[in-house]
Formats: C-alpha cells, sequence, structure tokens
C-alpha cells in the first residue's frame, strides 16, 4: 500500500471534476456486455485517468502506485451501478483517500 508524505494535501482528485463535462456524456451512452471492458467504460477510465495523473502532476505531486487505476475503476463501477457522476466521485475520492492515507 503507498502512503503520502507526511503533511500531503491533496487537491488532485477534485480533478475529476474536469472529467464530469465527459461522464456525464459517456454515462448516457448505454453499457453493452459485462465488467469494465466496455467502450464506455474504458472511456471513463481512460479520462478519468487523465484528470487523476493531470492534478498530481500540477501539485508537483507523484502518483500513488495503483491510485489512478483504483480510483477511476471505482467510478466506472459506481457509474454502472447508477450513481450520477457527482456521488461516484464523491464515494471513489473517500474511498482512494483512506487507502492511499492522503488528507484532504
Amino acid at each position: 500500500m503507498a502512503s503520502a508524505k507526511p503533511g500531503f494535501t491533496v487537491r488532485t482528485l477534485p480533478v475529476l471534476l474536469s472529467l464530469a463535462g465527459s461522464a456525464l456524456l459517456l454515462a448516457g451512452l448505454p453499457a453493452r456486455g459485462q465488467g469494465l471492458n466496455n467502450m464506455r467504460d474504458q472511456l471513463i477510465i481512460h479520462y478519468c485517468t487523465l484528470a487523476v495523473n493531470a492534478d498530481f502532476a500540477k501539485a508537483g505531486k507523484t502518483v500513488p502506485a495503483g491510485l489512478a487505476k483504483d480510483t477511476c475503476t471505482c467510478v466506472a463501477e459506481q457509474v454502472n451501478a447508477r450513481a450520477t457522476i457527482q456521488q461516484a466521485e464523491t464515494i471513489c475520492k473517500q474511498q482512494a483517500m483512506g487507502k492511499y492515507n492522503l488528507s484532504p
């Protein structure tokens, strides 16, 4: 499990909000097939990963190993479970902050 440096303030996952516009369009597409292998899920994960990486880069921090994958997979799963983008972001951000010991 990766751990953040003491005093590390995360302003990283708010960039997921920039994903909202694209994800809203993608969320309206029908999910075909099971799992996270359909095009909609892959697009959500792709754009989410770009947003997470960009946010950490902007903060001058290294993305903890596995954080982007875990968080973005969570977002796609939450959208598939009919959560709104905002709900998915909130749920997944909280999970990532706990798992990776990040502070708000």
